[in-house]
């Protein structure tokens, strides 16, 4: 009897309730049932995150380079005819598989009809294939552009173009049709499970209880026909213009002219190298684990189309001259008066003239304005959606690892310990922490609503000092945990008991409240004229104190005061600490027996490490950093904001064996 595929064999073990055709013989199933990423099914809310940010920036790259390119009449020419056809391309490749994959990783919906998946099969195919034949078209331009300058214009006109692209859409569209064709005429026997993310043409087609030599073969030779004669247009394309550029007389011409090149040969490695090492890995690798190969699979989809406009958008000087002139135009049309940067008392002061439409007492002197305006990224506004992408997803993934352990720990007695509820508390801390703050953010990036109240904006600044003080508070008490574990095993349980914990929680959050409370009465005691506009996404002490028209002297003091009492204080216990922790490592007898002890220490030093460093960067900063650009300053500022709040559920979720464990285990218990 002939071997059973591996893929096929994967079917089986997978408790699927389906019908009686779907678990016996039938020659075309009415449904295929997607697995996503086998092997990593208790990632694949995890998974999701990248994929659907990936995804965004496909779509929102790609529109924006149709936009422009509509949108100008100046870009009308034959190379930007190609990068729309690419763009277009890219979108529908990106959209035959993403939306189907997110509602398998967010909704477990799997099942997939027998004609959609031979749909989708013939959509991913010829589309990868009209993309390899516009990067063909690409090349010529190029060509013609550099060997034949100067009858660009009449070799590559407009009817010229159009018949390039129809070639290549009727090319693709026949070679690639018999991809479903030979799918449907196949029988298929006792699973129709495919261990994928999208109905691919292998991995459809090992499930026929047949011999599938042709398919395979059929799939060999639209590889090497299209990718190899594409590539070889391309290598004889470039022949010529190296040739070309080498006859050039100096070498800043030979450096300019092939730099307009580059854009192309970045699009090529993205598309060819990756097609390549999947196709023939989907074929031969036999010994590659296979969630390997569908990640990697599902991976490749989404890199041309995320790469390319970022590579045409960032290198192509045309596209991004129009792309800042309609975010300058846009940003003009909103605030008619520009701002500038006037500097008062050794520290950065932004003196801003810009059009709201405030009451008077807004515009002139006034002791406690009723709203201050945030400019979020000053000097980076054009930018702002683009910068709102890794913001939004940073902020996703703060929310949903802290809930994350807040709910396992929840439900698992065995994990109600002091280093969980410490953990439970750093969790809550680092929610609130960025939910201070990153709402406003994106509010202010995608909705333009800068506008926030004076007591809420006192408010944001209590909230954000006072839960960072937390932050630093809740180290300190895991940092004794860690002590009381390695230096007396033995008394850990009568030492840090639950009472004895939950007054360490409470002597954390009074400390931390008492010494933010100064902040917003400082704030509000200062007399503020001329300008009500922060340069900055949120309330901070510095930001909102060098707007009044006072010695702050006694703010900036006092800012220091707690950055060093807090700080310092916090750093002192932690050493301590970790003095007495080397110490007792170190008296153990074997070099394991050190090596297993220090770990247990790995996740609370990686947090020390991304909270306390860059805070005390940015606090030095914004105090001394008088030559450091302000959007620098600003932008370093948000990020730090949500480092924490990030990587904590990240450090803790995958270095902490007993979270890992439970965290598989419901997600399991929920597949199951």
């Amino acid at each position: 009897m002939q071997e059973t595929p591996l893929c096929l064999r994967v079917g089986h073990l997978l408790p699927y309730s389906m019908s009686e055709s779907n678990t016996t013989d039938f020659t075309n199933p009415s449904s295929f049932i997607l697995l996503g990423i086998p092997g990593l099914e208790a990632a694949h809310i995890w998974i999701s995150i990248p994929f659907c940010a990936m995804y965004a920036i496909a779509v929102l790259g790609n529109f924006t380079i149709l936009f422009i390119v509509k949108r100008e009449p100046i870009l009308h020419e034959p190379m930007f005819y190609f990068l729309c056809m690419l763009a277009i391309t890219d979108l529908i490749v990106s959209t035959s598989t993403l939306p189907k994959m997110l509602s398998i990783f967010w909704f477990n919906s799997r099942e997939i009809s027998f004609s959609a998946c031979l749909t989708q099969m013939y959509f991913i195919y010829s589309f990868s294939t009209v993309e390899s034949g516009i990067l063909v078209a690409m090349a010529f331009d190029r060509y013609v552009a550099i060997c034949h300058p100067l009858r660009y214009s009449t070799t590559l006109t407009n009817s010229v173009v159009a018949k390039i692209g129809l070639a290549v859409v009727l090319r693709s569209g026949i070679l690639t049709l018999p991809y479903p064709l030979l799918a449907k005429r196949w029988p298929y026997c006792r699973t129709n499970i495919i261990p994928h993310s999208y109905c691919g043409h292998i991995a459809v087609v090992k499930l026929a209880c047949a011999d599938i030599r042709i398919s395979n073969f059929y799939g060999l030779f639209v590889l090497f026909s299209v990718i190899g004669m594409d590539v070889f247009f391309i290598a004889v394309s470039y022949t010529q213009i190296l040739r070309a550029i080498f006859c050039l007389p100096t070498k800043d011409a030979r450096l300019k002219t092939f730099g307009t090149c580059i854009s192309h040969l970045c699009a090529i490695s993205a598309l060819y190298i990756p097609d390549f090492f999947d196709s023939l890995t989907q074929r031969y690798g036999h010994n590659v684990p296979r969630r390997f190969l569908v990640l990697f699979a599902s991976v490749y989809l989404l890199v041309p189309p995320v790469l390319h406009p970022i590579i045409y958008g960032v290198r192509t000087k045309q596209i991004r001259a129009r792309l800042l002139q309609l975010f300058k135009h846009y940003y003009c049309d909103h605030h008619p008066r520009p701002w500038e940067h006037t500097e008062t008392q050794g520290i950065k002061r932004v003196e801003h003239r810009l059009y709201y439409a405030m009451s008077d007492s807004n515009t002139t002197d006034f002791t406690n304005p009723s709203i201050f305006i945030l400019l979020g990224i000053p000097g980076l506004q054009a930018a702002h959606i683009w910068i709102s992408i890794p913001f939004c997803a940073m902020y996703a993934i703060a929310v949903l690892g802290n809930f994350t352990i807040l709910f396992i720990v929840k439900r698992e007695p065995s994990l109600h310990g002091p280093l969980f509820y410490f953990l439970c508390m750093l969790a809550v801390t680092d929610l609130v922490l960025s939910t201070s703050t990153v709402p406003k953010m994106l509010s202010i990036f995608w909705f333009n609503s800068r506008e926030i109240s004076f007591s809420a904006c006192l408010t944001q600044m209590y909230f954000v000092h006072s839960f960072s003080g937390m932050e630093s508070g809740i180290l300190v008490a895991m940092a004794l945990d860690r002590y009381v574990a390695i230096c007396h095993p033995l008394r850990h349980s009568t030492i840090l008991t639950n009472c004895l914990v939950g007054k360490i929680g409470l002597a954390v959050v009074l400390r931390s409240g008492i010494l933010a409370l100064p902040y917003p009465f400082l704030a509000r005691r200062w007399p503020y004229c001329s300008t009500n506009i922060i340069p900055y996404f949120y309330c901070g002490h510095i930001a909102v104190v060098t707007l009044a028209c006072a010695d702050i002297r006694i703010s900036s003091y006092y800012g220091l005061f707690d950055l060093f009492c807090v700080i310092g204080m916090d750093v002192f216990f932690i050493s301590v600490s970790y003095t007495q922790i080397l110490r007792a490592i170190f008296r153990l007898p074997t070099k394991d027996a050190r090596l297993k002890t220090f770990g247990t220490c790995i996740s609370h030093l990686c947090a020390i490490s991304a909270l306390y460093i860059p805070d005390l960067f940015s606090s030095l900063m914004y105090r001394f950093g008088h030559n450091v650009p302000l959007h620098f300053l600003v932008l370093f500022g948000s990020v730090y904001q949500l480092v924490p709040p990030v990587l904590h559920p990240i450090i803790y979720g995958v270095r902490t064996k007993e979270i890992r464990g439970r965290l598989l285990i419901h997600l399991t218990h929920k597949k199951n």
